[in-house]
């Protein structure tokens, strides 16, 4: 879906008489973390995970970290849901013959960087992982999966999108009220200029676009993110001219007729199209010729001090390495 405007607004009327289904939807969670009971596993899973509905960078940061501990010769798998995608799992991501409608766009940018398993049922796919090797499991997108221990659980806030209204949706883009989150959480790992108001270790990081080679400075971008705005800004400060934003909804598979439309934008506009490395992989192949990728990294301020952290918590990984 599409993140409703309202969201990022001081609360309003909407928001307000909203709120009750929020409530409710904020008590069922807890409900469900307090009564189902948390499976551990013989290797260290270490959750990536956000607050809010979409956009925060959690997949990426998810990337950043694998490559920090990689660094430290630990064999890292990712284990994710697969959303977007028709297959339960558990299963491998092949990017040689898997596409995102089999395993969804986020496991397929996982793969190109560890060894990743789709699974529904996440613990099959933590089962799997330790079957191939893996001497820790990043579980993406894994701060609200319940009946899964984890070691430790980073969470992810973007300083430029931050939490909205502050309310639970569908009255605001929190997934869970806040409080309970932020109980469960070990670390915060904020992206941008901003400090957190939260009494919890706190490591910083930042969106580092990858340089552009454009046959043309004036710009159509489109995305399917949850806070598209962040990609925009990040075109914006690279020092193109945006002629156009289309925005279409969270983990969007393009149509025939979206990608014409967006073709005769580009003849009216002279201009070219520009998009995420998230929302290429959801293109026929035929049309990615036509259309550029702006290709984004984490980068963390104190990569060494959060791999400490990570030993604290998981003290006996350093024997894996």
């Amino acid at each position: 879906m599409k993140t409703p405007f309202f969201w990022y607004q001081p609360p309003g009327l909407l928001s307000t008489l909203l709120s009750p289904l929020g409530w409710f939807y904020g008590k069922v969670g807890k409900i469900l973390c307090a009564f189902k009971k948390s499976k551990r596993f013989s290797i260290p899973i270490l959750s990536v995970g956000n607050l809010v509905c979409g956009g925060a960078g959690k997949t990426p940061t998810a990337i950043a970290l694998a490559q920090l501990l990689q660094k430290k010769g630990i064999n890292v798998h990712f284990v994710t849901r697969g959303y977007g995608g028709i297959q339960e799992g558990p299963l491998e991501v092949d990017l040689t013959f898997h596409t995102s409608s089999d395993v969804g766009d986020e496991p397929l940018l996982l793969a190109q960087h560890a060894p990743t398993w789709i699974a529904k049922e996440r613990p099959l796919g933590v089962q799997k992982a330790i079957e191939k090797g893996a001497n820790l499991v990043i579980l993406d997108d894994g701060h609200q999966t319940v009946g899964l221990y984890k070691d430790i659980s980073l969470v992810v806030i973007d300083f430029f999108q931050g939490l909205g209204n502050g309310r639970v949706m569908p009255a605001g883009p929190l997934r869970e009220d806040l409080k309970a989150g932020l109980k469960r959480t070990d670390a915060l790992i904020g992206i941008g200029e901003g400090e957190v108001p939260f009494s919890k270790p706190f490591f910083r990081a930042r969106v580092v676009p990858q340089p552009l080679t454009l046959s043309s400075n004036r710009v159509i971008a489109f995305c399917g993110l949850g806070f598209p705005q962040k990609f925009y800004k990040s075109l914006k400060d690279l020092g193109v001219d945006l002629v156009a934003t289309e925005s279409f909804p969270d983990h969007y598979v393009y149509k025939e007729k979206d990608l014409l439309r967006l073709q005769k934008l580009t003849k009216i506009h002279k201009a070219i199209l520009v998009t995420t490395r998230k929302d290429l992989v959801k293109i026929p192949v035929y049309w990615r010729m036509h259309i550029h990728v702006l290709d984004i990294n984490i980068q963390f301020e104190d990569a060494e001090g959060i791999y400490r952290f990570i030993l604290q918590k998981i003290p006996f990984l350093k024997e894996a390495a």
